[in-house]
């Protein structure tokens, strides 16, 4: 579905990412971790459009997205969701969902004409999507005033109302107490059983390794290790990357 071929994408003379090579496989749940400074933002942001390559191919379906706009890879299917939240605070939840599911003149993904054959009004799929991210009962309060964790669960929310194939999930947890955490990663299998492929760029390493089909690993701009999560959990290059990361921490 996607693929990144010898991507690179610099800074002045920093190489954020270095000849990154990486697939994101139809239906799976892509795990994308690395030390802080590896290139997992980047590589969000390259894939998003917030940056253009410095050299390499990204191609979506096929399709060659490397020097395209955010807006026309959004037309073709791709939506985010940023590790600061990014709502529209003065809306309310439903209107930040219906927002998101506006269909514009930039294009129908595959996924929004699907749901408007089977005869789904869309303010059923946005009642469905308070359901599913648990904010049913506070439709009517303002973004603004969403707890954190609320806050994060209604980005997720619009992020699937945009009808994409493929989600970046860009730190989902980050702020979340345990609990949530249990719940963030019922729905991300929810929206994987419902036919979405996920990138997860995550650092709470127990809600990767247990909901991820596969993991790659960046460091310094590079992929160090991809496979499975036993796989990737067991890589000599992955260990000495975080034992590394820790140590310049606590120096």
């Amino acid at each position: 579905m996607l693929e990144l071929r010898q991507l690179s994408r610099n800074f002045g003379g920093v190489k954020a990412l270095d000849q990154l090579d990486l697939s994101v496989h139809k239906g799976e749940i892509l795990g994308l971790i690395g030390p802080n400074g590896s290139g997992k933002s980047t590589t969000v942001n390259v894939i998003a459009g917030l940056y253009k390559p410095s050299s390499g191919s990204l191609t979506f379906n096929g399709i060659d997205l490397s020097q395209r706009s955010t807006h026309e890879r959004a037309a073709v299917g791709i939506a985010r969701t940023f590790q600061n939240i990014r709502l529209f605070a003065n809306l309310s939840v439903w209107q930040n969902v219906w927002a998101a599911h506006v269909v514009r003149d930039s294009g129908w993904t595959g996924l929004r004409k699907r749901w408007l054959a089977s005869g789904r009004t869309a303010r059923d799929e946005v009642q469905e999507l308070l359901a599913f991210s648990g904010l049913a009962g506070k439709a009517d309060v303002l973004a603004g005033n969403l707890a954190f964790g609320e806050q994060r669960r209604l980005e997720l929310a619009r992020a699937a109302a945009s009808g994409a194939e493929l989600l970046l999930l860009d730190e989902p947890a980050a702020g979340m107490n345990a609990e949530e955490i249990d719940e963030l990663d019922a729905r991300i299998r929810s929206l994987r059983d419902q036919g979405r492929t996920i990138l997860l760029i995550e650092h709470h390493m127990e809600l990767v390794m247990a909901v991820c089909d596969r993991i790659a690993v960046l460091n310094f701009g590079r992929k160090i290790a991809e496979g499975t999560p036993a796989q990737v959990q067991n890589d000599a290059a992955v260990r000495g990357a975080y034992l590394g990361a820790e140590a310049t921490a606590t120096t």
